[in-house]
């Protein structure tokens, strides 16, 4: 009876002691461990947390049980187990801080085609209107092509690997650019600032490549995996099927209509 009013002293103590500052840590704590688990489900990186979990259960019966070898077995996993971690998934590792460190703000606040000082709206519209142009007769020819729109995530990395242009949006230049007979025309395109900054740009694999219809070309699989990576938007027109899709955040959505492609840039650009 006495271990049971203890017990409840103790709760009542730690209730009284509850101050505001100590519901913001465990909200900021349980904010954090959701978005990794979020970001890191359906990863490889979740068979091996799986792993070290298991083991953990292994080594707490081997130490209640006096198992001496299993527990020194199991000690030295876990001991070892985060520097794995590290090792074998940095790409996953990476991918989880950069999510953190993406503050995304509302559209208002995004400095896509323009400065953020400019409030030309009817060059936007007009660049706008180009792009869903372009888009919509490479579908209508079934010409492939990739196009990545850059927001708060800088890709120089990604641009490095193709060929810079710095040029003015136009929808000759997209047609010339991913003409079937071009040298570029297998590679991304990269859109900052209202120009066009690089063409025939490498990207990266998805992550959960397993996980992806194999009825998806390496076009789409390449948005999918620059999506991933970057908050980038990232526009593709398939060369089998002319369907236009479009990728965010390592989603793909399929089959968008010209109307819907304007819709998207807007909402998501400006």
């Amino acid at each position: 009876m006495d271990q049971l009013s203890n017990f409840f002293n103790i709760i009542w103590s730690v209730i009284l002691s509850f101050e505001l500052t100590d519901l913001i840590d465990i909200l900021m704590i349980s904010y954090i461990i959701y978005k990794m688990i979020q970001i890191l489900r359906e990863t490889r990186a979740v068979q091996l947390i799986k792993g070290l979990l298991l083991l953990f259960i292994f080594a707490s019966i081997a130490k209640f049980l006096n198992l001496k070898t299993l527990a020194a077995v199991t000690s030295n996993i876990l001991l070892w187990g985060p520097l794995a971690i590290v090792i074998l998934f940095q790409n996953e590792l990476r991918r989880v801080l950069e999510h953190v460190g993406r503050v995304k703000m509302g559209g208002r606040f995004r400095n896509f085609l323009f400065s953020e000082h400019s409030s030309n709206k009817t060059k936007f519209d007009r660049i706008i209107y180009k792009i869903a142009n372009v888009c919509e007769d490479m579908s209508k020819s079934k010409t492939g092509a990739i196009i990545i729109f850059e927001r708060k995530t800088k890709l120089a990395d990604i641009i490095e690997t193709g060929v810079e242009l710095n040029a003015d949006i136009s929808e000759e230049l997209f047609l010339n650019l991913f003409f079937k007979n071009s040298p570029l025309h297998d590679g991304a395109v990269v859109v900052r600032d209202s120009k066009i900054i690089a063409a025939g740009c490498f990207l990266p694999k998805p992550s959960k490549e397993e996980y992806i219809s194999r009825g998806l070309g390496s076009r789409h699989r390449a948005a999918i995996g620059m999506s991933e990576i970057s908050d980038a938007i990232v526009l593709v027109v398939s060369e089998e099927t002319g369907s236009i899709s479009v990728a965010e955040d390592g989603v793909l959505k399929r089959d968008l209509s010209r109307i819907d492609v304007i819709s998207y840039l807007k909402d998501g650009l400006v």
